[in-house]
């Protein structure tokens, strides 16, 4: 009995891609490892990109689109008001983990100038995501900027420094910072 091995989707590549981002660097990045994982020749690659470095920049877009894009275009976020949006904001970030490659893209973003500009430009969309909503519930300059910085630096690195917590610790832990990035 042989197994038909389904075609692989572009994302999946992609997905498959950042994993090896985080777990080795952009060195880590190599179609053959990336097939082997997917279970899949590497002639299947080539179905979705022409070469290693269109696979670099569909990597970038996936990420900020998947990573970002999920909550700041979020259509159905947007509808809520600003107090709702910050916290199920939080709560998508959690469960579904959107941070987890930030620091992946950042060591990469410290070895390329382009890389550099992309990952500040997704950090810049997040910020202004952030800003808009705690303007919204009425802060203004240094303590809507810090509100802002400290959203997404935690956010971004939560999982990361804080990899030991259970999930009622980060559960408590988000009600609480939550409560206090609200209050006045």
């Amino acid at each position: 009995m042989t197994n038909k091995i389904s075609r692989v989707s572009k994302d999946q590549w992609l997905a498959k891609g950042l994993e090896a981002l985080e777990a080795g660097g952009i060195e880590a990045v190599k179609v053959e490892r990336i097939a082997k994982v997917l279970g899949i020749s590497r002639s299947g690659f080539y179905w979705h990109f022409k070469n290693r470095q269109e696979l670099f920049d569909h990597l970038l877009n996936y990420w900020t689109r998947e990573y970002t894009g999920i909550v700041t275009d979020n259509p159905d976020l947007m509808k809520l008001g600003p107090k709702k949006r910050l916290l199920a904001s939080m709560e998508m970030i959690r469960d579904k983990h959107l941070g987890k490659f930030d620091l992946a893209m950042t060591l990469w973003a410290k070895t390329d100038s382009k890389i550099r500009k992309i990952v500040n430009a997704v950090v810049k969309m997040r910020l202004d995501y952030l800003r808009a909503t705690f303007a919204e519930l009425g802060f203004k300059g240094d303590e809507l900027e810090m509100r802002a910085r400290l959203f997404v630096c935690y956010h971004a690195w939560e999982d990361t420094v804080f990899p030991d917590l259970t999930d009622q610790q980060h559960s408590k832990l988000q009600k609480l910072r939550y409560q206090y990035l609200i209050q006045n």
